[in-house]
């Protein structure tokens, strides 16, 4: 099918934006890349926000317990029996008898402070006040501490602890003479952290301190925490869209120049080209490739245009002489002896023959050119079809006075299309034989190299000029335009037998010098060794007719 360059013109002018794809993302790409950024950004920033409260929370934490470790020991450094003849042992038996305590003051031991307080008589009075007429000013869940003796008996306690909950857990490992630590909460929901140190001599506890702090600063800090990150994620999220967004804007501009210069571009002058960037990146990429898609369609409207033009001239020159000839005998009918009747008639019917194959041949290639040229697949025996050629073109031989042999003495089989490979060596053979001189000779030769069915077209003839084999196989292309007219050939034959070459996998090659002749070389795949032994049907004198 030919696609005419004002067809692809009116194609192309039509609106693009007005074919653009409606989908589920009828974003532009800057505006997906924002989006896709954005989202990237929210995960990071949750993760972000998840880890580092996670992580806060557990140093807090860290730094609660370390705090009410140190309280405890530092009570128990500072606490003394009643008689104060003996130091309390640390905690740790890992501190050495020998070591001498710190001094004891009421300053530091909070037991001599509560004792010293108790036998106030003036404390006593406004602590039984404090508690009767403001209980909450007592109960202070900033710093609690329990004391029990040796015996199991409470000896010091604040008023913090009537109202804690305490669970059984705690009861118990101050039995069993274990360290506790946990969080227990109020009557009125608040969270405490307690932790509960016992105190050992030779084994056996000689006393339990408790300790304990708030949790309510901690939770009220995390909950500021989360407040800030609330207020900074969406910033910092509104900044992020907006900066990809800039620079996706930045990184698409070279592809709006790109696509700019593009739109310049017309099927009616694919001379022009787009910028390639000096950056090698993948819009310099992009620029070469399109560079090159629009070198190859313009070498492709070239070669239609030629083609179009070249074949409208073959067709112009049988039909100009077979109206010629008709119109001369119409006009002498009377005067037109029998003989020179016949002759006309002959010349008419030559030239319809010449037109109809070179019709024929324009519907091959135009069938080749959509795809839909029909081959069938079965052993052929190249050798047999070789022999075969050359006795239905011995009569051209003799008549050309040029010498025909055959050299096919191996047994060679490939898989083909039988009639495709008849006409292919018959078009090689007869301009062999067309293009060669009187006296002159032509040589088929049949092998199997290295895998591969190989079949040579040799003569002596005219040859070929060097800077025409890179064109013989284009259509209408022609080294002597009027010795291959006179000839009876429409320059159609070589390009035929090189898309039946390549439709058969096959390769195509030629030699040539001027005045020394050429070789023309086809190799296709062997067949199997299994294949059979195949007949050359009676085509080839049909197709040489």
């Amino acid at each position: 099918m030919l696609f005419t360059p004002s067809e692809a013109s009116a194609t192309s002018s039509k609106n693009p934006e007005s074919e653009r794809p409606r989908g589920i993302w009828p974003l532009g790409i800057r505006a997906q890349v924002s989006l896709w950024t954005s989202l990237v950004f929210v995960f990071l920033l949750v993760l972000f926000g998840t880890v580092f409260y996670m992580q806060l929370r557990a140093t807090l934490d860290q730094n609660i317990d370390n705090t009410l470790y140190v309280r405890a020991q530092h009570i128990s450094n500072g606490m003394t029996y009643k008689n104060q003849m003996a130091q309390m042992p640390q905690a740790h038996a890992s501190v050495p008898a020998n070591v001498t305590p710190p001094a004891v003051t009421p300053q530091s031991n909070p037991y001599q402070q509560w004792r010293a307080r108790r036998n106030n008589s003036e404390f006593k009075t406004a602590e039984r006040d404090i508690m009767q007429h403001h209980p909450d000013l007592a109960v202070d869940l900033d710093g609690p501490v329990r004391i029990f003796g040796s015996n199991g008996r409470e000896i010091y306690s604040t008023p913090t602890f009537q109202v804690l909950n305490l669970p059984a857990t705690i009861e118990q490992s101050t039995r069993e003479g274990k360290p506790w630590i946990g969080t227990v909460s109020a009557h009125d929901g608040r969270e405490v952290r307690l932790y509960s140190l016992p105190l050992k001599q030779n084994g056996k506890v000689y006393s339990v301190i408790q300790v304990g702090t708030s949790l309510s600063t901690l939770e009220e800090t995390l909950n500021n925490v989360v407040y800030e990150l609330m207020l900074v994620g969406p910033a910092v999220l509104l900044l992020g869209a907006f900066g990809s967004y800039l620079l996706a804007c930045k990184a698409f501009k070279p592809i709006e120049r790109l696509t700019s210069a593009a739109r310049t571009i017309t099927i009616g002058d694919l001379s022009q080209r787009v910028p390639v960037p000096r950056a090698r990146d993948e819009v310099r990429r992009l620029a070469l490739t399109f560079n090159e898609m629009i070198a190859s369609l313009e070498a492709i409207f070239a070669r239609q245009r030629r083609f179009t033009s070249d074949a409208a001239h073959e067709l112009r020159t049988p039909v100009a002489a077979i109206r010629s000839m008709a119109e001369v005998a119409l006009s002498e009918r009377g005067e037109l002896a029998g003989q020179d009747m016949m002759r006309t008639l002959r010349n008419i019917t030559s030239e319809s023959e010449r037109l109809g194959a070179l019709i024929s041949d324009l519907l091959a290639l135009a069938r080749a050119d959509e795809g839909q040229g029909h081959f069938e697949r079965e052993p052929v025996r190249l050798d047999m079809l070789a022999q075969g050629v050359a006795a239905t073109m011995e009569p051209l031989a003799q008549e050309r006075d040029v010498q025909l042999q055959v050299d096919a003495s191996e047994v060679v089989t490939t898989n083909g299309d039988e009639a495709r490979l008849i006409q292919v060596v018959l078009n090689l053979v007869e301009n062999a034989l067309i293009y060669n001189q009187r006296g002159g000779s032509v040589m088929i030769e049949v092998r199997s190299e290295d895998e591969r069915a190989i079949l040579r077209v040799r003569d002596t003839g005219i040859g070929i000029a060097p800077e025409h084999l890179a064109h013989i196989f284009e259509r209408f292309y022609r080294t002597d335009k009027a010795r291959s007219r006179a000839a009876g050939g429409n320059g159609l034959g070589l390009s035929i037998v090189d898309w039946i070459v390549k439709m058969h996998q096959g390769k195509l090659d030629v030699q040539s010098e001027p005045e020394q002749g050429s070789t023309f070389s086809v190799s296709f795949p062997l067949a199997p060794a299994t294949s059979q032994e195949t007949r050359i049907s009676t085509s080839i004198g049909a197709s040489v007719g």
